[in-house]
């Protein structure tokens, strides 16, 4: 794991080119870290892991999200 400043970040984002697959950088900030950065390939989200991810029971009724976001808007 690399480490560096959010100024070196800011000036030269390339770093993030030289990273392998699977490695990370660290962004820090007055000596503690803000955010890491990763490359690799960007995980899809499917259907299924939505699903996974949802709050509730999967055995419940399913939501119309259109239905939901809809009445938001009212």
């Amino acid at each position: 794991m690399k480490t560096v400043t959010a100024r070196e970040f800011y000036h030269n984002a390339a770093l993030v080119d030289g990273l392998r697959d699977g490695q990370q950088l660290v962004v820090t900030s007055k000596g503690k870290p803000k955010f890491i950065v990763s490359k690799g390939e960007r995980p899809r989200m499917t259907r299924e892991i939505a699903e996974q991810r949802a709050f509730g029971s999967a055995k419940g009724k399913k939501i119309d999200g259109v239905a939901f976001i809809r009445s938001l808007k009212k």
